[in-house]
């Protein structure tokens, strides 16, 4: 007995791979099959801190807006196609994604979520997120009245 892995996700995943690649064997006719910008990212922690290093690659700092609600940490902002409305040199095939985009990341328990830094360069966003500080409660003596 064969045993074939069902998934719609991936059905439509590889109905997609094959639609686009049937359209990069030719030249643009003005057929835009793009892909969704989705920032890819890495998560690590150590002891104090919770990390976010997201890829986001020809977007402007002042374009990319991090917010949080419920514990929930969101990620939004615009990769701009700068070369859309070119004449003096139109694009004849871009392979590149651009378009609105937004991540949202749930973040476990026990971070301090009233100290969150992030920084941007080179592509990368970084976000950190302390962890609460535990407290170092020292042995106590209480007194009966």
């Amino acid at each position: 007995m064969t045993y074939i892995k069902f998934g719609p996700g991936n059905d439509f995943n590889a109905f997609n791979k094959k639609l686009h690649n049937f359209f990069d064997e030719f030249p643009n006719i003005g057929l835009n099959v793009n892909y969704s910008v989705k920032p890819r990212t890495d998560f690590y922690s150590d002891e104090e801190n919770v990390y976010l290093e997201i890829e986001i690659p020809g977007v402007k700092k002042e374009d990319i807006k991090i917010s949080l609600n419920n514990n929930v940490l969101t990620l939004s902002g615009e990769k701009k196609d700068l070369y859309k409305n070119n004449k003096n040199n139109p694009v004849i095939k871009s392979e590149r994604n651009f378009g609105p985009f937004t991540r949202s990341f749930q973040l476990p328990e026990g971070l301090n979520t009233d100290n969150i830094e992030a920084s941007y360069e080179d592509g990368i966003l970084k976000i950190i997120v302390a962890r609460k500080t535990k407290s170092t409660a020292q042995e106590k003596e209480i007194k009966i009245n």
